[in-house]
């Protein structure tokens, strides 16, 4: 896939990312409004603390089974009792026993511990007294929903219902229930409304939430404190609440909430301090809270008045070591004087005393401070303060930022100023900045505090949240999970925490866990549809995947709000489905489902992202395309660009996509937008960088690589970076390529992107060939804390990728052994995956082992029955064991599952149809890919290939050059061997213009009688070839020759009367005659060599020089047909050198006469059918043979039998077979008389072979070591001296009779026998161009017994670059055509 669709995938993502952001954040401060935003109270019950001196201290010494009987003991003891004045009564409700009442009071104060299980026994034993007491059963119902047990708590709350229908207790708990279930979601919005100062709008919620008025219990907490957030609302919940306070003065919650409401403005905190400090005397009461809201109180108050020195006096009597109290004590004191500090000190001992006035000292001066403070008056600044709140209302933050930072230079302690600067931080999503100003503005204004301590939370809420969502991108899920439980524990009910923690989990694979987590989100009467998507993945990982449509199906009824945000659910419900069915593999129906989404949210331009892409995967690009357009039209938001120049990048649109950036303005660009642009113009020049190198412009397209890195530098992207690095390293420069991501990683050693880079620097050394480094480095890596899963498997890959290339050289260097040592190395976990297993076929193929090959190919298939990898390797060892239609029939399988833009596979099944011999079908495949990706240097090559396996090399030879040129526009590396997949096929094709020039020394020795049979001859052949283009090579031969047969004894009868005429004439005055003949044989002709048949020509003559010399030549046609056989035909009149008589020919050295040079004038016609894993082969041959003045002989030979490969690889053959012979000549001319041809012609001959051949490479050596035995049944029928001349025969009837020789016949008969043969030959490379060999050869049988030795030297115009050929080919002399 090309760099830019990769990453746009990796954009995608992080878009995928943003999109769950964005709906987090309308959950958050990004929606946060100038106004008073308080936070809720801690929800914790105002609790009796009861017998503090002596429950401390005894309780940790029980054991925790004895603590609820502890419990009763206290509950039931006088001590209680008397401390315990009991709640009022309520109107049709009878008043529990004393008993009761203490039990009650002890289990809230356990309920306040978080021990709802000793709170749930003391209230069930309060109910016995009283079984439907309805204080007793409220509180059970509100421990059982504390206990996440609604449907216990329900059936209390109907029990209620029907016993005390008006009881306050019935409220309390129906308003409890109802915020737990059917309102949870809203009341948790309202909190976040108002967290984020949307106090009006939270409020009317509010009160439509609770139509009947303030709730009791804890929820009065939050209902007043929210309801106090709007501009009306302070005074109406200030009043409320002193009117219930005096309602019910025993109920110490009420007199915190009030007190804490009070405490937020100068005018009433001294009335709010009161209260608190009255609350926190009572033992019954929750002194805890009511301690920290004093805390809170005192530091609203600031340190600088001492109207509230008496405040601090008493909270430390509480706190004697607070630090802070003691300094501000030691200052308030100096400026109170000592009668000042007299008065308070007597203030602070009397616990009764209520504080309504500074002592007389300071009165005055208190009395000022604290009308200043309530009086605020406009000041510096006052104009760009509110014209930054009214911009910040409006949501522009950049103006706002700008008013508010110069009001904030003209009055740099104005805490409004401070407090609203906070405001545009936190919604910026820059939380911890916003909590430090937050934190300052509650010391400047605390008039306020109340709000800027809100907002101070809820920035420190999302701030963790923030950080958990980073810590879940960055893979570290352990401290995701953390950071999410401490944000749960500030604000329990916020699902976007939940919903962070359920994927934290889900990554750590706490199935469990994260399904405790995520499933009441997915229950609750508004389902939240992120948590909803990540329990189906929880389904789904853990085998549960009939659950899922059920999950769906009853989320769906439970979709409501207004219309919009129906359809905007109903949408993420159908992109939740759509997840599942892509799951699944079922595409169809997904897309189904996401067009639906589409047509529900026509806007949403993330929905339509995910629909376009299925579009792009299933081959059609220009309907995605169509899908974004239609969303343009829609909306011009800057998420409906960024969406699709996202996609416009992924089909490699750089332009288009840069286009739509470029028109969202400045200030609406996010930061995943600001990266993408910036990864679109260093793609720009990394394609224009491309295009100069292949112009050959390297020095311009240095200066934009440079570039490109500067700008990926400066956008702090390490991703981009390694793409600039890999150009280096594609034009000769690994160092330079790799020092980019080097020094990046050297200064952001902890960046959240490094691990990523991490990662991609190891496919930089992959590319680099720096495979001793990849290796460390991949090890280094795995030792990163914080690998996500995604980025582990990469490793996993990239360690098998090295594995595999290992292999793949110990294959090629011959070095099985190692290689498979290699491939098992690697951990167990590895080795049943895809790639591990098809190098596993790759090995087995080198070892020839087929079949063991296509079973690893086939566990692939056990898993991933549709792969079409496994299915083309099990269809190639189909075709090597010889079942080619079985093989193609796979192949075909394989194509009609591919879809149309599979660029890879179809290419594959290409492939394997060309080595099948099936070109037209190779071509239906790779020609429609041309027209639809001209510029793919993949599919070129491939066209390449099929052109060329048509004979059409020209046309291959145009397509590879033009596919080496898309190579370098690409930036595709080259491998190990300096060459690119382009390259390699170019030389293999130009490999074809094999123009040399050999030669040689050819020696064989065959004894015999001396100057008749015997023959030495040595050959030294000189081999020119020329090539002409691709097919076509001329050829000349200058072979010179020296045939030596010994000497004749001529004057030796007994001897000497088998040669020439002597059997006729006589040997009288001859001496020893040296029988030599040297000659030079000249020979010119033409070779072709197409695609599926090849043919040659040539004519020549016997060398000149011999005593008899005859003009040679021949035609020879062979064509291959695609089924694996084969056909050739030979006409040729070629020499018989079978003797001196029979190649030189003779002179008779009685008469000079010459005679012999026999020529053969015939065709031999030969086929072969490859069956199983071997060929059958015949061969067929008739000739006439002829020579000067010998006899007209007829040849008839036929050669038939099976050539099996017992074992074979790719630089390794061993074969075998069975190899019969029959032939058949007129006349016998087996001999050397005058007449006679000297060459072996028997009448009948039969022999039977067994032949074992090894032949194999390594490195730069090749060789071939074969022998065979036989055996022969042979006839020769008797034949005279002298065929030609009858008046010769006459005379040596008479001669040999007189010297008692014998008849002038030689006699016929039977023979044969045991015969073997042993031959070794080998080659070996000395440079690119020179190349030497040897060749030696003994064959042994009766009667024959030749040796045969050549050494040879070629000479090649072009260099060697591909494996040396095997076997061995020594030059061939002419003799031997």
């Amino acid at each position: 896939m090309p760099h830019a669709a990769l990453n746009a995938l990796a954009s995608a993502r992080r878009a995928a990312h943003v999109r769950s952001a964005r709906r987090e954040a309308r959950r958050a401060a990004a929606h946060a409004l100038r106004g008073e935003a308080v936070s809720r109270m801690p929800r914790q019950r105002l609790l009796p603390n009861i017998a503090p001196h002596f429950v401390p201290k005894l309780v940790p010494k029980l054991a925790p089974k004895l603590a609820p009987i502890v419990a009763l003991l206290f509950a039931a003891s006088p001590y209680l009792a008397s401390a315990q004045t009991g709640p009022q009564p309520a109107a049709n409700a009878a008043t529990p026993a004393a008993q009761a009442a203490q039990l009650l009071s002890a289990a809230r104060m356990w309920e306040g511990k978080n021990r709802p299980d000793i709170a749930r026994g003391l209230v069930q034993k309060a109910l016995l007294f009283d079984p439907q007491q309805p204080e007793a059963l409220a509180l059970l119902g509100e421990i059982e929903l504390r206990s996440n047990r609604p449907a216990e708590a329900a059936k209390i709350l109907a029990q209620l219902k029907k016993i005390a229908p008006s009881a306050s207790a019935t409220k309390e708990l129906d308003d409890a229930y109802r915020v737990a279930t059917s309102g949870k979601m809203e009341m948790a919005q309202i909190r976040l409304l108002s967290a984020a100062g949307k106090s009006e709008e939270a409020s009317a919620r509010l009160l439509k939430l609770f139509p009947n008025g303030a709730p009791a219990g804890d929820l009065a907490g939050d209902y007043y404190r929210i309801l106090a957030g709007t501009s009306a609302g302070r005074a109406q919940a200030i009043s409320e609440l002193r009117t219930r306070v005096k309602q019910n003065p025993n109920d110490p919650r009420l007199a915190l909430i009030l007190g804490d409401l009070l405490t937020d403005r100068a005018d009433t905190r001294m009335e709010g301090l009161n209260l608190i400090y009255h609350v926190y005397q009572r033992q019954d009461s929750n002194r805890a809270f009511a301690l920290e809201l004093w805390r809170r109180a005192l530091a609203s108050a600031g340190h600088d008045d001492p109207a509230y020195y008496v405040w601090y006096l008493r909270y430390l009597q509480e706190v004697p070591d607070d630090a802070d109290a003691k300094q501000t004590v030691a200052e308030l004191g100096k400026k109170l004087g000592a009668k000042g500090q007299a008065q308070a000190q007597a203030l602070a001992q009397n616990p009764s005393a209520v504080i309504s006035a500074p002592p007389a000292t300071a009165a005055g001066t208190a009395k000022a401070s604290t009308q200043a403070r309530a009086r605020p008056r406009p000041g510096p600044g006052a104009a760009d303060r509110a014209r930054g709140l009214a911009q910040l209302d409006r949501g522009d933050l950049k103006d706002a930022e700008t008013s508010l930072q110069n009001a904030q230079r003209a009055n740099p302690n104005d805490g409004e100023t401070i407090g609203a600067l906070g405001l545009v931080r936190l919604r910026e999503g820059r939380h911890d900045e916003a909590r430090e100003l937050f934190a300052r503005a509650l010391k400047l204004d605390p008039d306020n505090a109340g709000k800027w301590r809100s907002l101070e939370k809820t920035a420190t809420i999302w701030g963790t949240i923030a950080k958990a969502r980073e810590a879940n991108s960055q893979g570290k899920p352990e401290e995701a999970e953390t950071l999410a439980r401490e944000a749960l524990k500030l604000d329990p009910g916020n699902t976007t925490a939940s919903d962070i923690l359920g994927n934290a989990l889900i990554a750590q694979k706490k199935w469990p866990e994260a399904e405790a987590v995520l499933r009441p989100l997915v229950d609750a009467p508004k389902p939240d549809m992120d948590a909803l998507r990540g329990l189906v993945t929880v389904l789904r990982e853990t085998g549960r995947e009939s659950e899922i449509e059920p999950l769906i199906a009853a989320t769906t009824p439970r979709v409501s709000g207004s219309s919009a945000e129906q359809k905007q659910l109903h949408s993420e419900l159908l992109s939740i489905q759509a997840d599942q069915l892509l799951a699944d593999n079922r595409k169809s129906p997904a897309i189904a489902k996401l067009e639906e989404a589409v047509r529900l949210t026509p806007d949403d331009a993330w929905t339509r992202f995910r629909l376009a892409r299925q579009y792009r995967d299933l081959g059609m690009p220009a309907l995605g395309r169509q899908v974004m357009e239609d969303g343009l039209k829609v909306s011009l938001a800057p998420d409906m660009r960024y969406a699709t120049a996202l996609y416009l990048n992924s089909v490699d649109d750089v332009d288009a996509a840069a286009a739509q950036l470029d028109a969202v303005p400045e200030a609406q660009r996010s930061e995943g937008m600001r990266e993408l642009m910036g990864n679109l113009a260093a793609q720009k020049k990394i394609a224009q960088a491309r295009e100069l190198i292949a112009q050959g412009k390297e020095d311009e397209a240095r200066a934009l690589l440079d570039s490109a890195a500067a700008d990926a530098n400066a956008a702090n992207d390490p991703q981009m970076l390694a793409t600039v690095g890999r150009e280096w390293i594609a034009i000769g420069e690994p160092d330079r390529g790799l020092k980019l991501v080097q020094d990046w990683l050297a200064t952001h050693p902890d960046d959240p992107a490094a691990n990523g880079a991490r990662v991609r620097y190891g496919e930089l050394l992959a590319a680099a060939n720096r495979d001793d480094a990849w290796a460390n480095w991949i090890d280094a890596t795995r030792d990163q804390p914080g690998l996500t899963d995604e980025q582990k498997a990469s490793l996993d890959d990239q360690e098998l990728r090295l594995v595999a290339r290992e292999t793949d050289r110990q294959i090629e260097a011959g070095d099985l052994t190692g290689a498979r040592h290699t491939l098992d190395a690697v951990p167990d976990r590895l080795k049943t995956t895809k790639r591990w297993l098809l190098e596993d076929v790759d090995l087995r193929e080198a070892k020839g082992d087929y079949k063991g090959a296509m079973a690893s190919a086939q566990k692939v298939l056990v898993t991933q029955p549709d792969d079409a990898d496994a299915r083309l390797a099990v269809a190639r060892m189909l075709e090597r064991m010889g079942r080619d239609r079985e093989a193609a029939d796979m192949v075909r399988a394989v194509l009609a599952d591919t879809a149309e833009n599979d660029i890879d596979t179809r290419l594959a099944v290409a492939r394997r149809f060309t080595a099948l011999g099936l070109n037209d079908e190779a071509s239906a495949v790779v020609d429609p890919l041309r027209e639809q990706y001209p510029d793919n240097p993949d599919i070129t090559i491939q066209a390449g290939r099929v052109a060329q396996a048509r004979g059409n090399y020209n046309e291959a030879a145009s397509l590879y050059r033009t596919s080496r040129t898309q190579e370098v526009a690409e930036g595709t590396q080259p491998a190990a061997d300096g060459t690119t997949s382009a390259g390699r096929a170019l030389q293999g094709l130009e490999d074809r213009k094999q123009g040399q020039v050999a030669t040689g020394w050819y020696q064989s020795n065959l004894s015999g009688d001396p100057g008749i049979s015997e023959l030495h001859a040595t050959e030294v052949p000189l081999y020119v070839r020329i090539p002409d283009g691709y097919t076509g090579h001329y050829f000349f031969h200058a072979d010179t020759v020296y045939l030596n047969a010994g000497t004749l004894p001529g004057n030796d009868l007994d001897i000497a009367y088998k040669y020439g005429k002597i059997a006729a004439l006589g040997n009288a005055g001859l001496g020893s005659v040296n029988e030599t003949a040297t000659g030079v044989a000249l020979a010119a002709g033409y070779e072709f060599s197409g695609a599926n048949n090849s043919w040659r020509a040539d004519i020549g003559s016997t060398p000149v020089g011999f005593p008899i010399t005859s003009v040679l030549g021949g035609i020879q046609y062979r064509h291959d047909f695609p089924s694996g056989s084969s056909l050739s035909l030979d006409v040729s009149r070629r020499p018989v050198t079978a003797s001196l008589v029979s190649y030189a020919g003779g002179i008779d050295p009685v008469t000079g006469e010459k005679w012999g040079g026999v020529v053969r004038n015939g065709f031999t016609v030969r086929g072969a059918q490859d069956f199983g894993p071997g060929t059958i082969f015949t061969s067929i041959g008739f000739g006439l043979l002829t020579g000067t003045n010998v006899e007209t002989n007829q040849e008839f030979k036929v050669r038939s039998g099976y050539d099996w490969s017992v074992f074979k690889r790719p630089d390794q053959i061993v074969s075998s077979g069975l190899t019969l012979n029959y032939w058949k000549y007129s006349k016998n001319e087996h001999n050397y008389t005058f007449g006679n041809g000297g060459y072996y012609s028997p009448q009948s001959y039969f022999s039977v072979s067994i032949p074992l051949d090894w032949t194999g490479r390594y490195k730069k050596l090749s060789w071939e070591i074969d022998g065979s035995v036989g055996m022969s049944f042979t006839n020769e029928n008797e034949s005279p001296f002298y065929p030609t001349r009858p008046g010769l025969q006459a005379q040596a009837l008479a001669f040999m009779s007189a010297n008692d020789l014998g008849s002038p016949f030689f006699g016929g008969g039977s023979g044969g026998g045991f015969s073997y043969t042993v031959e070794a030959a080998a080659e070996y490379r000395v440079t690119e161009h020179f190349v030497v060999g040897g060749r030696f050869r003994l064959d042994r049988s009766r009667d024959y017994a030749p040796n045969v030795g050549v050494l040879y030297l070629r000479y090649f115009f072009s260099p060697q670059k591909g494996p040396v050929p095997f076997p061995p080919r020594p030059v061939v002399p002419y003799s031997a055509y």
